[in-house]
């Protein structure tokens, strides 16, 4: 969960670096979401290597983990040129990808299947608690000792995470028992049977519509408020803080919800609640009712984040498929869902305007709908049967 909180920290510093970033270094918008998108590529793509590499070394992957957010942070503080923050945001990317593909079979292994709704909504209520931290705390920090700071006190935070995350023994605990490696040809055969797994693959595209929808609404809504009502950098930030509360709520709520009325609907309803809200933002009139909408999108997005995690030890046919699983999804998501941020920054460069960037974001999540139809309705060796999978 720590080390979940300081990568939805490190995503969220834009929202409170863009405008210094634009001002004092002259970067375009469509310059401040490609660094967004950049996090995002390389979050996913190290995905698929990180839940191979736990499958044979588990928690203990996430020390270079937190080298990656150290030194990103660090080149990131001291850059005064776009390909320095790309850099930066670079390594930051590696050490955020790898945080949900580790931590995903060390929670299969310790928690029973019927406590992995609850583990996840747990581990899921980090993302709230770095949304707030970076919305609430970094325009402060950002105010006295700008982009420098920011950068410079998360990379401090990342040295302090890692050193109490990785005291705990579940953490540095082999995969095996007896500590032997897994063998590399049976994590390929897993990788190639997670590849062509369809339920994996609806499942990277759920998390592919929570990433693209409540990325882009964090990073350009403090713009949108500062330019459409006229509000502070910092009071916009304050504001886009109520995502991170509702995110923070979401979590628990879906894991209590899944336990009641079951994951799908959980996980349609809540990708059909953050498309539409996603989409009327940008047409709310006044700030308390894009402060509503904004907020509920923070909630429908991590509402299905413990119900879709907590699936994949039911649709992969063995333990060690976990981990590579998890990397696949997460690859899938961040890969399809750094689109967004960009899309968004090039429709203002070419002047359509806030109300056209949140009906992209909301076709994110429009397909994340559509695809979750799929998946209830399929049928063959890959439906999910509750009860099956790691015990």
């Amino acid at each position: 969960m720590l080390f979940y909180l300081l990568s939805t920290l490190t995503l969220a510093l834009m929202a409170v670096v863009t405008d210094e970033l634009q001002r004092k270094f002259g970067l375009s918008a469509a310059q401040v979401g490609l660094l967004t998108s950049a996090f995002m590529f390389t979050y996913g793509l190290v995905g698929i290597l990180a839940g191979a590499a736990a499958a044979r070394w588990g928690g203990r992957v996430l020390a270079v983990s937190c080298a990656f957010f150290v030194v990103g942070s660090v080149i990131f503080a001291f850059s005064s040129s776009f390909a320095g923050f790309l850099g930066g945001r670079i390594l930051q990317g590696l050490g955020g990808g790898m945080v949900l593909p580790v931590s995903s079979p060390v929670i299969a292994r310790f928690l029973s299947p019927e406590k992995r709704n609850r583990g996840w909504g747990v581990f899921a209520s980090g993302k709230g608690l770095g949304s707030l931290a970076a919305l609430l705390v970094m325009p402060s920090v950002a105010s006295v000792g700008g982009v420098r700071a920011v950068f410079l006190l998360t990379a401090g935070l990342a040295a302090i995470i890692g050193a109490v995350t990785l005291v705990q023994r579940p953490v540095r605990a082999l995969p095996e028992e007896d500590g032997q490696a897994i063998k590399l040809t049976a994590l390929a055969s897993d990788l190639g049977a997670v590849a062509v797994n369809p339920k994996v693959l609806l499942l990277g595209l759920f998390n592919a519509a929570s990433l693209a929808v409540g990325t882009g609404v964090l990073v350009w809504t403090p713009d949108f408020l500062m330019e459409r009502y006229g509000s502070s950098a910092g009071v916009a930030a304050y504001l886009t803080a109520g995502l991170a509360l509702a995110q923070l709520l979401g979590a628990p709520s879906g894991a209590v919800a899944a336990e009641r009325w079951g994951r799908m609907p959980v996980i349609i309803g809540a990708m059909a609640g953050m498309s539409v809200a996603a989409a009327l933002v940008g047409v709310a009139p006044g700030r308390g009712l894009v402060f509503v909408l904004v907020v509920l999108v923070g909630f429908f997005s991590l509402a299905y984040f413990s119900p879709r995690f907590a699936m994949i030890p039911e649709v992969v046919a063995r333990a060690e498929q976990v981990g590579p699983a998890s990397g696949f999804i997460n690859a899938l998501g961040f890969t399809t869902s750094m689109l967004a941020p960009w899309l968004f920054g090039l429709a203002l460069d070419h002047g359509a305007g806030y109300v056209a960037g949140y009906l992209v974001l909301a076709a994110f999540g429009a397909a994340g709908v559509a695809g979750g139809f799929l998946f209830r309705s399929s049928q063959g060796p890959w439906q999910v049967s509750c009860g099956k999978g790691v015990h």
